[in-house]
């Protein structure tokens, strides 16, 4: 081979390597240590919220929680030192994912519709199994002081912020606060609790879903305005 021709032999490799980079796949820049820990701790938050609808909160324990989310036992307890801690947290998520849930529905609906539907709308979100991990650890605080103390805490500033959101909500649809609107609200969110408990230790969710509709039917009782599809702010 001639000289000319390794010359044009190496242009053509040189050049056809060019090409192949850049062609390349870009790396993806490497996570930050704040991104990482966070997707740890929502890798463990999820691990542990199935392990609680699966298991229960006596067999879920922060080994199997570590395992499940597959990571070390010693990033686990970076992210959560204690059991209550990792529990909490799990309260905290849901309640945000739930709230995520009932805007998707607020957005789809009108402010009566969405009221008319909510006790349905509470089945669909309760009864998931990030709403029986909850009750799971709701009933475990019971024997549990710390947990019970903290659990205590932690709910009764979320009831707050779900009363003041169902507030709004009333006056999105028009409707007038009632005296008792507050009692109102726990009552539906202990019967759907109860039900959606039921409906794991019994698994006749159809036959409850029968007193999810009667639900809507004392709704619309107490509040007689949401029985008029054709009412003002439909």
């Amino acid at each position: 081979m001639s000289a000319s021709s390794l010359v044009r032999t190496d242009e053509a490799a040189r050049v056809a390597d060019v090409d192949t980079r850049s062609h390349t796949t870009p790396r993806r820049p490497r996570r930050s240590q704040a991104e990482r820990s966070s997707g740890t701790r929502a890798r463990l938050i999820e691990a542990a919220i199935s392990c609680l609808h699966r298991l229960g909160y006596g067999g879920t324990t922060v080994t199997l929680v570590a395992q499940e989310a597959g990571v070390s036992r010693g990033a686990m307890t970076h992210q959560f030192a204690a059991k209550t801690d990792l529990m909490l947290a799990v309260v905290r998520a849901v309640f945000r994912k739930d709230g995520q849930d009932y805007a998707r529905f607020i957005a789809a609906l009108s402010p009566r519709e969405f009221l008319r539907t909510l006790p349905a709308t509470m089945w669909e979100v309760i009864s998931q199994p990030s709403g029986i991990a909850v009750m799971e650890i709701m009933l475990a605080a019971r024997s549990d002081p710390e947990l019970a103390e903290k659990f205590r805490l932690l709910e009764s500033g979320m009831a707050d912020e779900a009363h003041v959101w169902l507030v709004e909500r009333l006056a999105a649809a028009e409707l007038e606060e009632r005296p008792d609107t507050r009692a109102v609200h726990r009552l539906f969110v202990a019967a759907v609790r109860g039900l959606a408990l039921e409906a794991v230790f019994m698994r006749n969710r159809a036959e409850v879903e029968k007193s999810i509709e009667v639900l809507g039917e004392t709704l619309r009782h107490l509040y007689p305005e949401l029985a008029d599809t054709n009412g003002g702010g439909a």
